[in-house]
């Protein structure tokens, strides 16, 4: 029997209530007070399950003479109610999927989304999350020498690949003292005022800004808000007309 007890808990039915239609179902028609005396439980708990479990459809009363029985329907009714509440759920995913972009709306306006990654990993999620995204462009701020020492071509190249398919542009703004192959898709410009220096990269896209560093610990902040990303947006223009300036 303590088997059974998670499968009627899947379903939605309180312990006491499980207790009740299984003391009924192996006592047949019974009263409060046997029920009671088969599961332990106060009576006021067995009115109450009762009461939840005929209105589930899980048990039935019937009045003989100035007595009330009740009775557990049969186990068949149990498949018939799962089978239900399956059905039920599928509509409400349905339902859900509709207000999904509704909900992300009305969660930007309050809270923006905010993940932490470590290492090459983290960095590349990044990555995968503009190809599934397929921004018009995407706006990169970076230290190249110091990238290029965080990852090599051959480890972004299945990456690149897909940003040039998905026909992905980006504009880039860097520091650069090495020679570099860029994709088809790319824009550049290099800084090369000395007193600008950082090492770190700062991705914009869409609803997206993404903080990574390239020094000391590999770590990736992926900012999720609409506000944020136009604001680093108007400061990436500015720079792209004049990074030099």
């Amino acid at each position: 029997m303590k088997n059974m007890i998670p499968i009627f808990k899947s379903l939605g039915f309180l312990e006491s209530e499980i207790k009740t239609y299984l003391a009924a179902l192996e006592l047949g028609p019974s009263t409060v007070i046997e029920i009671t005396a088969k599961t332990g439980i106060s009576r006021q708990a067995i009115y109450t399950a009762i009461e939840s479990l005929i209105k589930q459809g899980m048990m039935t009363s019937v009045e003989k003479g100035k007595k009330t029985y009740y009775a557990a329907e049969s186990p068949e009714r149990l498949r018939s109610f799962a089978e239900a509440k399956l059905k039920k759920m599928e509509s409400t995913v349905r339902e859900i999927k509709t207000i999904t972009n509704e909900l992300k709306l009305l969660q930007k306006g309050e809270k923006p989304v905010v993940k932490l990654y470590e290492g090459f990993d983290g960095y590349m999620s990044q990555i995968a999350d503009a190809i599934k995204t397929k921004p018009n462009k995407v706006l990169n701020f970076t230290n190249e020498d110091l990238a290029d020492t965080a990852h090599t071509d051959d480890m972004l190249k299945p990456f690149k690949d897909k940003l040039d398919k998905s026909n992905i542009h980006t504009d880039m703004i860097s520091i650069a003292e090495g020679q570099y192959t860029y994709r088809n898709t790319t824009k550049h410009q290099r800084i090369t005022r000395k007193d600008l220096y950082f090492e770190g990269e700062v991705t914009i896209y869409n609803d997206r800004v993404i903080l990574s560093t390239f020094k000391g610990k590999r770590i990736s902040v992926f900012i999720e808000n609409q506000t944020l990303a136009d604001t680093m947006s108007a400061l990436f223009k500015l720079a792209w007309e004049n990074p030099n300036k």
